[in-house]
């Protein structure tokens, strides 16, 4: 695995675990979020590459 790949799942997985800590299920994410369960589902999937302005308005609410 290369190292953009690394930053990407870890991004992924941090923000799948910011999400859990606060207690917030997909569903309530994605209404607190203003996006659906399948982005904010996609953003937590390793590897996969979120759009930029969906990562900004999960992270907003989560950090």
């Amino acid at each position: 695995m290369d190292q953009f790949s690394m930053k990407l799942t870890t991004a992924a997985s941090r923000r799948r675990q910011a999400r859990l800590a606060r207690g917030y299920t997909l569903e309530e994410l994605a209404i607190t979020t203003g996006l659906t369960v399948a982005e904010i589902a996609a953003a937590e999937e390793p590897g996969n590459e979120a759009p930029e302005q969906h990562v900004v308005r999960i992270e907003h609410v989560l950090y």
